[in-house]
């Protein structure tokens, strides 16, 4: 799980940064960048440790995201309107949203959840954070406005589950990586959006 732990830590930083981002463009402080940050990189996970009742909330007993989240809301204070949204950010996104609900994919597997559990956990983990972040600033959730984002958590996901009797979990939470990974970035190139009824 070394792996996934890494990839972990890099989604943390990207999901802080965004954070940090949407609060600058709101006027926060400096105190209110880096709160909407943590919320940004912790929320979901914070979110999904309540809901699943599985005691104190990962966040508050493992100290070694904090320097993540630190550097992630850091880097848009110092660059603040040099450093643009962009590609690379998008793909370090991507990258921790793979990781993120393929994580707690697999713990919930491990815990013996059923499917519809299974799909609430990935998912507020991979998004909830994002979720938050939106509602604190008095957004419509971007989630449900733009971008191929949750949707493609969920399929990847979803091939985890039926994979991981078959496959084994090391060959499916990889497999669940790399389609997350590429169906995020493939609708980002192609501006591939689900349709808004009108």
């Amino acid at each position: 799980m070394y792996d996934i732990a890494l990839l972990e830590y890099l989604g943390i930083f990207a999901f802080a940064a965004s954070g940090a981002y949407v609060a600058i463009e709101e006027k926060f402080d400096l105190f209110g960048i880096y709160i909407l940050a943590t919320v940004t990189a912790m929320g979901g996970g914070v979110l999904r440790d309540i809901v699943t009742n599985v005691g104190i909330p990962a966040f508050f007993s493992n100290y070694k995201t904090i320097p993540f989240i630190i550097l992630g809301a850091t880097i848009p204070i110092l660059l603040r309107g040099k450093l643009k949204y962009n590609t690379l950010f998008v793909v370090v996104d991507a990258i921790g949203l793979s990781a993120f609900f393929v994580s707690s994919g697999l713990k919930a597997i491990e815990s013996g959840y059923n499917l519809m559990l299974f799909l609430f956990a990935a998912s507020i983990t991979g998004v909830g954070g994002g979720m938050l972040r939106d509602i604190i600033t008095n957004r419509k959730p971007e989630i449900f406005k733009t971008d191929i984002y949750c949707v493609a958590g969920i399929v990847g996901s979803l091939l985890l589950w039926f994979f991981y009797p078959i496959l084994g979990a090391h060959t499916a939470q990889h497999l669940s990586l790399i389609t997350i990974f590429s169906v995020r970035m493939v609708c980002y190139m192609k501006k591939i959006n689900l349709p808004v009824i009108n």
